[in-house]
């Protein structure tokens, strides 16, 4: 099998264990995207739109390095630690994903994040 890994953020990411997308055959899985620094220090303490922005920001890096965007995304699955706040935010998603195909998504709640401070993080998976 063909298969490239990606590291967004290399030194935080291999510290904790993980490659932020995967590209296997045709398909990329992009691990789920957080509002944080190249540190992982988190972004936007607790405030959804900014958050629900840097993470989409993460995702459509992920997606650029394999000459991919959100035309590309065929399924998104959304973790929020406040479900009110993340549909009152969910105008940017939209934005985003403006004239193509919508993906398949899941939206779930969630009583906490790998960083208190963040209260959504977004996994993605598109077909190259």
């Amino acid at each position: 099998m063909n298969r490239e890994s990606f590291h967004l953020r290399p030194e935080g990411e291999k510290a904790f264990g993980f490659a932020q997308a995967v590209r296997a055959g045709d398909t990329l899985y992009l691990a789920g995207s957080l509002s944080v620094d190249d540190n992982f220090q988190p972004l936007h303490p607790h405030d959804m739109d900014a958050q629900v922005r840097e993470a989409y920001g993460a995702i459509l890096r992920s997606l650029a390095h394999f000459g991919a965007g959100p035309g590309n995304v065929v399924r998104e699955t959304i973790y929020v630690t406040d479900m009110d706040a993340f549909l009152a935010a969910n105008s940017y998603r939209l934005e985003l994903y403006a004239g193509f195909d919508l993906p398949a998504a899941t939206a779930v709640q969630v009583s906490r994040l790998a960083f208190p401070e963040c209260i959504v993080e977004i996994e993605v998976t598109a077909m190259l």
